[in-house]
């Protein structure tokens, strides 16, 4: 019996909303760019790790309120469903993301980044950047092109 609900466990935190979840947080929550060396990520990747496992145990308990939720808002969420289901997953990935890495990243920035300089921030000129307006798609002729009827020839 332990073995069954520890594979069940498992297999719920190999979900795809936990695994998109820590691999955004390990791409963007810092990105690369601002200078966070590789050791801090991981750390904050293992923590988000750690956080999953354990949402994910509140995700089985809480199953039977959030998937009904999920089933009713299912339209308007489009592809968020799943992280509407798991969201004691995903929230406790995060948690644990911020609560691993928070601590690491200041040691590494008061004892290194401070001090070295760092890479710099990338530059972003927030200029206002006008959208392209709707287009209509042209129409195409199903039938060859015949002259339009007019009156006059229809005589």
């Amino acid at each position: 019996m332990r073995r069954s609900c520890f594979a069940l466990l498992l297999l719920l935190c190999c979900s795809c909303a936990v695994t998109r979840t820590v691999d955004a947080l390990e791409d963007r929550s810092p990105p690369p760019e601002f200078g966070r060396p590789a050791w801090v990520r991981t750390v904050a990747g293992i923590g988000a790790w750690a956080g999953a496992v354990v949402g994910g145990v509140a995700s089985i308990v809480l199953l039977p309120v959030t998937w009904p939720l999920s089933e009713v808002a299912g339209e308007g969420l489009g592809n968020a469903k799943g992280d509407v289901m798991f969201f004691p997953a995903v929230t406790c990935a995060a948690a644990g993301h911020g609560l691993f890495g928070l601590p690491v990243d200041f040691l590494d920035y008061t004892c290194r980044r401070m001090w070295i300089g760092g890479t710099p921030m990338p530059e972003n000129s927030y200029a206002m950047v006008p959208l392209e307006g709707p287009r209509v798609p042209e129409a195409t002729p199903l039938l060859p092109s015949s002259p339009p009827s007019t009156p006059a020839n229809k005589q």
